[in-house]
């Protein structure tokens, strides 16, 4: 341990002081550092835009698209009802036979015949017809031999009585001889004609022209009362039973012309009834169409009917104006240079027009070209062909 203390540096000593000087230089190059970024920091912001990038660019108008306009018009408009269905005969006849247990002897026609009226068709066996009628006519002439003698007896009785030399009881027989007489000739006279007619049972005849649709027998075959013989359809006409909307059924009207396609051929016919019922499945009515000779079509073929109704003035537009938006219609209607979007209820299309029944009024302007890209409050701008 040291007896005296540490000898006290001076100045004299020959040290220097620099050491405590490098501490307090690090703090102001700090300092100046700092005001110096400081400096920079304030030019960048004074020199900054007031209004960032992305706004200004915000600012500037959307691209336009270039679309075509066209004008709603309103002009009379020939509705059109659709309708299709199966062809069918205008009138089917049904012949059966009348008389029963009788054989075929003759069948005179086939299939597809054209028949006129009282042409045979069906011939039965008519011997036992034939001696039946042979019997009855005997017994006409019996009846009418006894009704000669009684009315002679008669007129001898009558003669007496004036003469007062008979009985008046005779005369009463006489004249009671003379009237059964007359009843039983009259009775004869029905027995005859019955023959008669179940003779002419046995030809069946055509009771009107028309086409044979179906032979139900053949020679041979023995008949019984009300059996099918031959269908025939009656004058060879031929309608077409056209389904229809019930809300279309108003507009159709008898005597209306009507295109009939069944694949590529069209056929010019007429309305001719509709009917008064709707199918309470379907809601569907029946129009017959009246299809006129020649026409190509048999019972049982398909075919669409297009009933040409009165024209009556609409609001048209081109097929392709009219765009779907959540599965309803609609159209871009222009106004100024903005495009508004418009529900529309169509009705029929028809040469690449479509019927707006509400949403359009006449003379507004529709995008025709381009409206499947635009959407409500799109700014547009008019393709050079449109000005």
């Amino acid at each position: 341990m040291l007896d005296h203390p540490a000898p006290h540096v001076t100045a004299s000593s020959g040290a220097s002081v620099p050491p405590r000087r490098r501490g307090w230089v690090w703090p102001l190059v700090v300092l100046a550092l700092l005001a110096m970024g400081g400096a920079v920091a304030w030019r960048l912001l004074a020199d900054r835009p007031a209004t960032p990038p992305s706004a200004a660019a915000g600012a500037e108008p959307p691209p336009a698209l270039a679309v075509a306009v066209v004008p709603a018009v309103s002009r009379p408009l020939a509705r059109a009802v659709v309708g299709d269905g199966s062809v069918v005969p205008w009138q089917e006849l049904v012949l059966g036979a009348e008389a029963g247990g009788l054989r075929v002897a003759e069948v005179a026609v086939e299939e597809g015949d054209h028949v006129r009226q009282g042409q045979l068709l069906v011939r039965l066996e008519d011997a036992v017809p034939a001696a039946q009628l042979a019997q009855a006519e005997a017994g006409l002439a019996e009846a009418e031999a006894a009704l000669g003698i009684a009315r002679a007896d008669l007129a001898r009785a009558v003669e007496l009585s004036r003469s007062q030399n008979t009985p008046r009881q005779v005369l009463e027989q006489r004249q009671s001889a003379a009237r059964q007489a007359e009843a039983r000739l009259a009775s004869a006279r029905a027995a005859r004609d019955e023959a008669r007619a179940r003779l002419n049972q046995t030809r069946i005849e055509a009771p009107y022209d028309g086409v044979v649709l179906r032979r139900s027998v053949l020679p041979g075959a023995v008949t019984g009362v009300g059996q099918e013989m031959v269908r025939l359809l009656r004058e060879g006409r031929l309608e077409l039973d056209a389904r229809v909307p019930e809300l279309d059924l108003g507009i159709v009207a008898p005597g209306q012309a009507v295109t009939v396609r069944h694949g590529a051929r069209e056929i010019a016919a007429t309305v001719r009834a509709i009917s008064p019922n709707v199918t309470l499945d379907s809601r569907l009515g029946t129009v017959h169409v009246a299809l006129p000779a020649g026409s190509g079509l048999r019972p049982g073929m398909f075919a669409r009917a297009e009933v040409r109704a009165e024209a009556s003035p609409g609001i048209i537009v081109p097929q392709e104006a009219v765009v779907f938006r959540n599965g309803a219609a609609a159209a871009f209607v222009l106004e100024g240079e903005q495009v508004r979007m418009r529900r529309l209820t169509t009705g029929m299309r028809r040469e690449g027009m479509v019927e707006v029944l509400d949403g359009l009024a006449a003379g507004e302007r529709v995008v025709r070209t381009g409206a499947g890209f635009l959407a409500d409050g799109d700014h547009v701008r008019l393709a050079p062909a449109a000005e």
